[in-house]
Formats: C-alpha cells, structure tokens, sequence
C-alpha cells in the first residue's frame, strides 16, 4: 500500500559492495520511487536496484489516494 522498503537481501560475489544502497534507502524510511527516480551507474550491479524496483512497479497495482 505505501511501497516502502521492507527489506534488503543479496547474496553472492560482490554483495557487501551492493547491499550498503538498500541499508541507507531502508534507514531512511525509502520508498519503492527512490529507485525508480534515481540514477545509478550503467553498468554497474548497482543498477540491479532500479531493475528490480521497475520490475516490481509495473506489477503493482496503482495507490488509492
């Protein structure tokens, strides 16, 4: 309902240089629209995070105001 950042896993080679973007977005309370409205580096693992967060968006159904 909010798309707020629940959490943050990643698991694999290179996952302590990945998983320290969720960890911030999460202390400040992000929402799924950091991602998406962010840039990341191309290309870079970073950008895993706004695949993801666009991938999960066009599967959302749209807020209710």
């Amino acid at each position: 309902k909010t798309r707020r950042l629940l959490g943050c896993h990643i698991v694999g080679e290179g996952a302590t240089e990945l998983v320290h973007i969720g960890q911030a977005v999460l202390n400040l309370k992000g929402t799924l629209e950091y991602f998406v409205e962010n840039t990341f580096n191309y290309p870079t693992l970073a950008e895993a995070y706004k695949i993801a967060a666009l991938d999960a968006w066009n599967r959302m159904p749209p807020l209710e105001d």
